[in-house]
């Protein structure tokens, strides 16, 4: 019997040789025949499993891959390089919390595994974990210091953080440390030029993404953010193409399918908005990331049944995911169709079951179908799930206020955690009407559009892209040093309550991570909402049209309290503040607020921000 089973592990072995170097000469279909050789002789063998998963990986048959690795796996767990494989595989799938599980189990059994790190990297920074993402790619950079692919990773997980004169340091030491691989070396000036676009550095931005073309014609991420360099510009014709050619050279570029038709909306071009969409869906129908874009901005402009439709088209095609159930959820409450609204949620959450906005979307739909009661439940899920969620905090607060529970006068406190601030000049300005003048017509050059942005709560007006603090906006940072100073004082204020949801997230610390500009014209308002990744949100008063003088109609006035949705409350609203140039409202961000419809040819224009704990 030894000897029979020494003849046996050595034609295994050999076989598995074989089927190696068949791979390694990029002989899939050789190496597959002698992998089924082994299986033939052991239908578990750990080895032959995750060799033959690596064909069907490179055949694009990603399901039978997964199988493979985890046949294999269930033999033999103590594989590092396998959990590795099946954490890179997950992260194309997009299931990033099983993809970084996968890569942590290859770095506790080997841990100096370098790819599991870079893998684990990529797969907490496609999940917006930028601060663990890079740790992992730190911790590649330890164990391999010149490693090309972890320094372009970290350059742009740097970047990612708003770092972006770290990012250029990391990435320029990258470049003249040199690579023999032309891809790579684009891959570099690629992000490279994403860090100097954030310093407004836009001309060496564009040399470098022109650099990293004309060394890698076909990277596909290059097009796609010369067009975001050139909405930055406020040169939007060559948006537009740039965007197209991305398409172009690679129809299911799902980036600038959404940038090309958001840009397109700006435009008032809505002849050509989601036209690329219906395009690349005749070409590629079994596609399903496809009509799920489509139904994604299709909902966005309120054509609900055309959304509906694209929604269930990919529900389809993408039988785990779980946007195209919970849209359709969200799609049938707003036709009051609730038991099909409440199905689907439930539907959304079968398949992931720890999925903190949909069980905030699901409260959202109880509530207008008049069930609070188990809305605050589902809430409470949410928030269980992610205490910070500003969505379930303000869904959990219309159910508690529905139900008459006192919790709701707690958490929003309107006359106090509402609160205005009279805004000293800036330094170099004798008084704010001069400055907010100045401002004024710097931020003209900013609200280039011609619509309002399609994902936002701006109705009649425009808002400004990218962030405006830390961009070298001059008038900004002066501005900014004085609501440092205002934001600050609004922390100190706060209590020390570990339970309330905005009194316990106080650090000490502070940042902004996001800021804006907004445009309002005649008619223009904001509709009700939340920010959901805020902590403490606010309006700054640049300059307002005479309407907001209007005591009795309150025409331009912020609102507090009223939800987007009839909530069946005789006095939705719960304060109201008058605008007034040179202030600033902060509030918590998951107090309800929106702007009442104003008349004037004179426009409203605001600087607004989130902040959050550092």
């Amino acid at each position: 019997m030894t000897g029979a089973t020494g003849t046996v592990e050595q034609q295994v072995a050999k076989l598995l040789q074989e089927a190696l170097g068949h791979l390694n000469r990029n002989n899939p279909s050789a190496a597959e025949a002698a992998l089924q050789r082994v299986l033939l002789i052991d239908t578990e063998e750990a080895g032959a499993l995750q060799l033959l998963g690596l064909v069907r990986r490179a055949e694009g048959r990603l399901a039978e891959a997964e199988q493979l690795y985890r046949r294999s796996l269930a033999r033999d767990p103590a594989q590092p390089n396998v959990h590795c494989n099946l954490g890179n595989l997950l992260y194309h799938l997009g299931r990033f919390d099983d993809a970084i599980a996968a890569c942590q189990e290859a770095i506790r059994q080997k841990p100096n595994y370098v790819d599991a790190y870079l893998r684990l990297g990529h797969a907490l920074q496609s999940k917006g974990d930028y601060t663990a993402a890079e740790q992992a790619y730190r911790q590649c950079l330890r164990y391999q210091p010149n490693f090309l692919m972890a320094k372009q990773s970290l350059g742009g997980v740097l970047t990612d953080q708003g770092r972006a004169q770290e990012a250029e340091r990391v990435l320029s030491q990258a470049l003249a440390q040199g690579s023999p691989d032309p891809r790579q070396v684009a891959a570099l000036q690629h992000n490279l030029g994403l860090a100097l676009k954030q310093q407004r550095r836009f001309d060496e931005a564009l040399a470098l993404f022109d650099a990293a073309q004309a060394a890698a014609p076909d990277m596909p991420l290059v097009d796609c953010n010369r067009g975001n360099l050139f909405q930055d510009l406020g040169r939007l014709e060559e948006a537009v193409a740039c965007y197209r050619r991305a398409i172009a050279r690679n129809p299911l570029d799902l980036d600038a399918h959404v940038n090309l038709n958001k840009l397109l909306y700006r435009l008032k071009r809505h002849g050509e908005f989601l036209v690329s969409l219906d395009e690349a869906a005749e070409r590629f129908p079994e596609t399903g990331e496809l009509p799920l874009s489509k139904g994604s901005l299709l909902f966005l402009v309120d054509r609900l049944d055309e959304a509906a439709e694209a929604y269930r088209r990919a529900a389809e095609k993408l039988a785990a995911h779980v946007t195209p159930h919970d849209g359709l959820g969200l799609i049938h409450a707003r036709q009051g169709r609730f038991d099909e609204a409440i199905a689907a949620h439930e539907t959304a959450l079968r398949l992931e079951p720890e999925n903190a906005h949909v069980w905030t979307n699901l409260a959202d739909t109880l509530i207008r179908a008049g069930d609070p009661q188990r809305a605050r439940d589902c809430a409470e899920r949410a928030m269980a799930i992610e205490p910070t969620h500003q969505n379930a905090l303000g869904i959990w607060g219309v159910a508690l206020r529905q139900l008459g529970d006192p919790r709701e006068q707690e958490i929003n406190d309107y006359e106090n955690m509402v609160r205005v601030y009279e805004l000293p000049p800036p330094d170099g300005y004798r008084d704010m009407a001069s400055f907010n003048r100045d401002l004024n017509a710097y931020l003209d050059r900013l609200h280039a559009d011609r619509y309002e942005p399609l994902e936002q709560t701006v109705r009649g007006g425009t808002q400004t892209l990218d962030n405006l603090f830390g961009r070298g906006h001059a008038p900004v940072e002066k501005l900014r040093a004085r609501i440092d100073e205002a934001v600050k004082s609004y922390i100190a204020a706060m209590k020390d309550d570990a339970r309330h949801p905005l009194f316990r997230r106080k650090t000490g610390g502070m940042e902004y991570s996001a800021s804006w500009s907004v445009r309002l014209g005649d008619r223009g308002f904001h509709t009700n909402h939340v920010h959901n990744l805020g902590w403490i949100s606010s309006c700054y008063y640049v300059a307002l049209p005479d309407a907001v003088d209007d005591i009795e109609g309150k025409q331009g006035w912020i609102k507090f309290g009223e939800p987007f949705f009839d909530a069946g409350f005789s006095e939705p609203i719960r304060r109201l503040v008058q605008p007034r140039v040179g202030t600033l409202v902060l509030f918590p961000s998951y107090m309800w607020h929106g702007t009442v419809p104003f008349r004037s040819d004179q426009t409203r224009t605001t600087i607004a921000f989130d902040v959050i704990p550092r």
